[in-house]
């Protein structure tokens, strides 16, 4: 029996299942539960680990694969194939939250999924406010923890951002590889400006009582600190890192959770 589970989750991980299933099969080797957050309209899919305490570490993913083709075509799917958040989450102790994105991790096409969520709209007010109300669902049911970090890398740096404004329980954002200006990242790489997006150094007024921690990989060419440290410094009170040595993949917990909340 074992072997035929073993079988079964070498087969899924090898390729032959879909990026939602693969999520499913890392998740359970993990000992994560799968939660299925209502957020506006949406159903938005998540891991998580009860355990005890009163402070709880979200975790948000990079955008994936909205483009497919060289970036000349919409993806039908934008769920991603590399999880590196939640290989991350799995190293974070206490209570943690995989918090999925409006219409990623479907394993088929149930509900209102326009890709205007994820390729130009990947951080409009309508995917924030699915992901505030789909949070603000899940502590709502978790009386007991009282403080947030939310940890995102790349894209769901972005979003942790924003997301960290609108949910009183966010203490502290970890911003890994993030383009905290998203009009000039688009512009550095040439890509269609992401029009109906929220930009992070548009934002008016940053809420205080928020610790907000960026980690530049000193080799990173998708986010490169030349482009983006200057930005994310000009966030009130904001603590910068570039890390030597290391790409886009930047950072795992070794790096950041001594300095969590």
């Amino acid at each position: 029996m074992r072997s035929a589970c073993f079988a079964l989750v070498s087969t899924l991980l090898a390729g032959c299942a879909s990026p939602a299933e693969r999520a499913d099969v890392v998740a359970e080797r993990a000992g994560l539960s799968t939660v299925a957050l209502a957020g506006g309209g949406f159903s938005l899919k998540g891991f998580e680990r009860q355990t005890s305490g009163r402070h709880a570490t979200v975790f948000i993913e990079g955008d994936g694969r909205p483009w497919r083709a060289g970036g000349r075509v919409i993806a039908e799917d934008p769920t991603p194939l590399r999880l590196l958040a939640l290989s991350w989450m799995e190293k974070t102790p206490g209570p943690t939250l995989y918090l999925g994105r409006p219409c990623y991790f479907q394993s088929k096409a149930d509900q209102p999924c326009d890709a205007m969520l994820w390729s130009y709209g990947r951080y409009s007010e309508q995917v924030v406010q699915s992901m505030v109300k789909a949070l603000g669902g899940w502590l709502q049911k978790r009386p007991h923890i009282s403080s947030l970090t939310l940890v995102g890398h790349s894209g769901g740096g972005v979003l942790a951002l924003l997301l960290a404004e609108r949910v009183p329980h966010t203490k502290e954002v970890i911003a890994l590889s993030t383009p905290v200006d998203v009009d000039a990242w688009t512009s550095l790489h040439a890509y269609t400006p992401l029009f109906t997006s929220l930009n992070p150094v548009n934002h008016p007024g940053w809420r205080a009582g928020v610790q907000r921690s960026f980690y530049f990989g000193e080799a990173d060419h998708q986010v490169p600190p030349s482009h983006f440290v200057s930005p994310a410094r000009a966030i009130s009170d904001a603590e910068v890192t570039v890390v030597k040595g290391v790409g886009h993949d930047c950072c795992g917990p070794d790096i950041w959770l001594k300095n969590a909340y």
